[in-house]
Formats: structure tokens, C-alpha cells, sequence
């Protein structure tokens, strides 16, 4: 069992449907599962091999989505940390896991050039903005998702460290897969007509919960940032928009005074956590 495999059934049916938009890019299905599929033989030609860690220290951008089932295609376990994080505290994430590859924004990448150097295990770390994410674009052979076990490992997800150091939490493609069926039981049940916005980080719980969305085939659309009018805009313009957001996100929505007179119609549902509300 394979997530990515479940994306690439979507790609078959839907391939002209949107699948992820950013503001920079606006991937079909179709076109979400060739890239993905062009990544996932880049990895492999890295050297990357089933049961790998590949941490994924992004700002919110459509490439965070594809390097995750990117990974999953290619039978690794992805390693999301929040791109707000102090360089010590990514660089114990990378230890602990034991990373072998590090994608990042471009600005984010700089900043953590020195991990390269001071991580043992860590063999490159690659910017989502120039040649040598290009060159994980073109280098491999088009590779459509390995077959594995229901509980290979497919998402290392760390703790905020509030007692400790941050710990590492395995999510199982199994874990993923009945995180999904719960959402459509309990919350909603989804289909390509629904868009899931993306506001809060995608290391976190929105980038968790789009899985649902994109397994039914909805539209992901990402924002870089929290800012209430881009929301807004984005509700207004975007059909059925379901969205995740911790408390204090949910706060400032309510008393920004844009919000009293947004036309929030296609607003379906907020998810939330992360804080009591």
C-alpha cells in the first residue's frame, strides 16, 4: 500500500481537474502526478533508497506537496519541520532522524548551508528554486510509486519540544490512509467539486490534512502566509473552501473588521487545532 498510488488513481480519472495552486504554479492532476513521478526518479537517482529520510524545511509553497508524495512514490519517509524553526533546532531534527537529504525554500536554504557540514548523514540540501531541484526534476527515470507495506513508515512528525527535545512521531502510510477515512466520516465528505485552503503551515496540520482532500480529489490552494484578506479573497473566489487553523488564527479572523463584510458563502468548514479553542 502506497498514498502516492491513491494520487496517481485521482491523476488517471481527473487529469485535467485542478490539483494545487500557489500563486506561482497551477498543477492539473495530471500534471501534479508527472512531476511527482519526475521527482520520484530523481530521489531514487540520488541515491535514496526505500525506508530513506528526506526532511522537507519549506515555507508554503505548491513544491512542499509535491516533494511529499514524491517521497511516498519513491518508498522514503518525508521528515516536514516548521520553517520557523532556529537552525539548532533543525539540525537536532536532522540528527535524530537521520536525514539524508534536506529541501528547502531558497532563503531557508541558505540560512541552513551549514547543516550540510555538520550533519553527519545529511548528503546535499537542495533550494526548490534553482539547479539542483531542477536537476531532481530531469535527472531520473519517471518512476510511478513503489509497492510497500501498509506500515512503511511515510511521515516523521516531530513534537514542539515543550518538555524536552522535539521527539519524532511515525505516521504509517496506513496512519495517513485511516486519518483520510476518519475525515470523511466524522467531518465531511469530500469530492473534486471542494477546495482546501491552506493558510496555516504545511508541515503542520494543514499539510496533514490535505490528504483527504487531495485522495478525493479536490483543489489545494496555498497560501504563502496567514493574512486575513487573502483569505478572504481566496473564500470568495474558490468553491466549497474548507480550511485548517489553530485558535489564535481563528481569533484574528474574527475580530478583523474585513471579515464583518467578506462574502464568506463558499465557506464550508473550519478545522481546527493545535490549542483549546
Amino acid at each position: 500500500m502506497n498514498i502516492a498510488a491513491l494520487l496517481f488513481e485521482i491523476a488517471r480519472r481527473q487529469p485535467q481537474l485542478q490539483a494545487v495552486s500557489d500563486g506561482v504554479h497551477a498543477w492539473t492532476y495530471g500534471e501534479f502526478a508527472h512531476r511527482i513521478s519526475r521527482m520520484a526518479g530523481g530521489l531514487q537517482a540520488h541515491g535514496l533508497e526505500p525506508g530513506d529520510r528526506v526532511m522537507l524545511c519549506m515555507e508554503n509553497c505548491a513544491e512542499f506537496l509535491e516533494m511529499l508524495f514524491a517521497c511516498w512514490a519513491a518508498g522514503l519517509c518525508a521528515v516536514p519541520v516548521n520553517a520557523r524553526l532556529h537552525a539548532a533546532e533543525v539540525a537536532h531534527i536532522a540528527q535524530d532522524s537521520r536525514a539524508l537529504l534536506l529541501v528547502a525554500t531558497p532563503g531557508l536554504a541558505t540560512s541552513l548551508g551549514p547543516l550540510e557540514r555538520a550533519v553527519e548523514t545529511l548528503s546535499a540540501i537542495i533550494a526548490t528554486v534553482g539547479d539542483g531541484y531542477a536537476a531532481l526534476l530531469e535527472r531520473g527515470t519517471p518512476l510511478r510509486p513503489v509497492a510497500g507495506s501498509p506500515t512503511d513508515r511515510a511521515w516523521l512528525f516531530y513534537t514542539s519540544g515543550t518538555t524536552g527535545k522535539p521527539k519524532g512521531a511515525v505516521l504509517t502510510h496506513r496512519n495517513l490512509l485511516f486519518m483520510s477515512h476518519c475525515y470523511y466520516a466524522d467531518i465531511d465528505a469530500l469530492d473534486e467539486r471542494d477546495t482546501c485552503l491552506h493558510a496555516g503551515p504545511l508541515s503542520h496540520g494543514a499539510g496533514l490534512y490535505a490528504l483527504p482532500h487531495l485522495l478525493r480529489g479536490g483543489h489545494q490552494v496555498v497560501l504563502p502566509h496567514f493574512e486575513v484578506e487573502a483569505i478572504i479573497d481566496a473564500v470568495r473566489r474558490h468553491p466549497r473552501v474548507s480550511m485548517f487553523a489553530a485558535p489564535t488564527m481563528l481569533t484574528r479572523l474574527v475580530h478583523a473588521p474585513a471579515v464583518a463584510a467578506a462574502d464568506l458563502r463558499n465557506l464550508r468548514t473550519i478545522f481546527y487545532g493545535g490549542g483549546p479553542m
